[in-house]
């Protein structure tokens, strides 16, 4: 088969080109670091790459929310922490008036100390968060959860509702507890073991106040039992915000190591291998210089030079 020189000198002129834009290729990767020089370079890759980088994000999100979390939860703990401390303080009150070494006035004495302490403790049990929100009102976090009527009875305004947060799994983190929870439920009987009412800590609190005023000793001997019964319910709470922050440990070090993993299938995706890089740089930029030497010499060959 007969070649023209025309052929023959676009087929040398389009290898080189092919040649050149490898190089241009090669040299453009080096200098980013990057396979993808443009995304339609490699669509397939290119996809994967921005998939793997959203799911990163995703997951630095939820690191972020779970350490704001996790203040929230300090911040519970530490108020809880308080209430228990005072909690501590009056069931050692309860257990001394209840015998007969302290007189009438004393109790009197006890009952204002008894008195400020539930008044720090309502004071705690109103305690806003780093945003402003009331900790213990539910999900009305904007409403004062704890106020005292005209009668100087507690009341309970927010709801049973427990904010929470959804992470990128769809798991659903509890925030806080409600003011519901927090102040518990006493169930109080009669003699014949029938339930006469439900009452929370405030009115466990009131009522022990009531009975040192009163010199009430056996009132004073109910306020021993409910007073251990709050403190069980407080420590109970305690017990759940530790256990909460250690699940927020626990996913924030599963999110830390999804990132070191999605990191790693990222840079397959997209980084450069050098080494293997600057070898086929190196090839191409041979065969270039071969096919350039090779056309300069082809290219001035004629049938003339070997005429005599």
């Amino acid at each position: 088969m007969k070649i023209s020189t025309s052929q023959y000198f676009k087929t040398m002129n389009d290898q080189m080109t092919t040649q050149q834009g490898k190089i241009s290729k090669l040299q453009a990767q080096l200098s980013l670091g990057k396979k993808q020089v443009t995304p339609s370079t490699d669509v397939k890759a290119t996809t994967a790459s921005l998939k793997l980088s959203q799911v990163i994000t995703r997951q630095r999100d939820d690191i972020g929310n779970l350490q704001s979390v996790d203040a929230g939860y300090k911040e519970e703990e530490a108020v809880m922490m308080s209430m228990s401390n005072m909690l501590t303080r009056m069931q050692d009150i309860s257990v001394a008036a209840r015998s007969d070494t302290y007189s009438g006035d004393d109790l009197d004495i006890f009952a204002i100390e008894v008195q400020g302490y539930m008044d720090d403790i309502r004071g705690l049990a109103n305690s806003r968060d780093s945003n402003g929100h009331y900790m213990f009102s539910g999900t009305k976090v904007t409403t004062q959860p704890f106020t005292t009527t005209l009668a100087g009875a507690v009341v309970y305004n927010g709801n049973q509702t427990e904010p929470e947060l959804e992470l990128d799994t769809g798991y659903k983190l509890p925030l806080s507890i409600s003011g519901n929870k927090l102040a518990g439920v006493i169930t109080r009987t009669n003699g014949a073991g029938a339930v006469t009412s439900r009452v929370d800590m405030f009115k466990v609190m009131q009522d022990f106040v009531t009975a040192l005023e009163g010199n009430d000793r056996t009132g004073v001997a109910l306020a021993i039992d409910e007073l251990k019964t709050v403190s069980g319910n407080l420590n109970k709470n305690l017990v759940d915000n530790g256990l909460r922050q250690n699940l927020v440990s626990e996913r924030r070090d599963i999110a830390e190591d999804k990132i070191v993993i999605y990191r790693g299938l990222l840079s397959d995706a997209q980084d450069v291998d050098y080494a293997s890089a600057v070898t086929q740089l190196s090839s191409s930029m041979l065969a270039l210089e071969a096919a350039q030497s090779t056309f300069a010499k082809v290219s001035q060959m004629s049938i003339f030079n070997y005429l005599r």
